[in-house]
């Protein structure tokens, strides 16, 4: 179902999640105090405030009060202050909040002040990549916040038979190559390890190096 969705705050985590409801249809309301990140996504949101949050709370409301948002989605990285006024004006028009947060103290504060969902992008990441290397499931592709995926390709013409060290992939690439499938077998990646063709990999990065990447492996 298509939603409208609020997002306070286009750095690195807001951004990721902007390019993340533009992909599935969404339409998008962004605030940021600096112009130039709100026309980093202009091409991807309905219309967007230049505004602090928490030094212009009346403005906010307001704006709140004349959207219809289904959602919103509170990416304040330093201002902690600004986050908790947003949580607290967003939660009082009854609008279903996401909060990010960047410990776990200010995390069970936020949960306090009605925040539906408290989110900490850098110790989710780690999990979420844990939890993949730890799983010998079959994974095609698995978003994680700010830009990052974890996706699993076949080796193709480009790389087979070469080793990871003839490879440098983190270098040359920007990605890095965290596990091996052999028919039933898993592979921790070493300087050593020869790429066979059948093979498949698990790949962790960001996305837009990942086009690179699987470039010079299909060519």
């Amino acid at each position: 179902m298509k939603k409208s969705v609020l997002v306070i705050g286009v750095g690195r985590f807001g951004r990721g999640v902007i390019e993340g409801l533009f992909e599935k249809g969404h339409d998008i309301f962004a605030i940021d105090l600096d112009e130039e990140a709100l026309d980093s996504v202009r091409d991807m949101i309905v219309s967007g405030a230049i505004l602090d949050v928490g030094e212009d709370d009346e403005e906010l409301s307001k704006i709140v009060g004349e959207k219809n948002f289904d959602e919103a989605v509170v990416a304040i990285g330093q201002d902690f202050e600004g986050a908790l006024i947003a949580t607290h004006i967003l939660k009082e028009a009854g609008i279903v909040v996401s909060v990010k947060a960047s410990s776990q103290r200010r995390g069970n504060v936020l949960t306090k002040m009605g925040a539906d969902r408290i989110v900490f992008p850098e110790r989710d990441i780690g999990r979420r990549l844990a939890h993949v290397i730890g799983n010998d499931a079959v994974i095609d592709l698995l978003e994680l916040p700010q830009g990052f995926v974890v996706e699993q390709m076949e080796i193709g013409k480009g790389f087979t038979g070469k080793t990871f060290k003839d490879m440098d992939i983190p270098r040359r690439y920007g990605v890095s190559i965290m596990l091996v499938y052999r028919g039933n077998e898993t592979i921790q990646p070493k300087a050593s390890t020869i790429l066979e063709d059948g093979d498949k990999v698990v790949v962790f990065g960001q996305r837009d190096k990942m086009a690179k990447f699987e470039k010079e492996n299909f060519r």
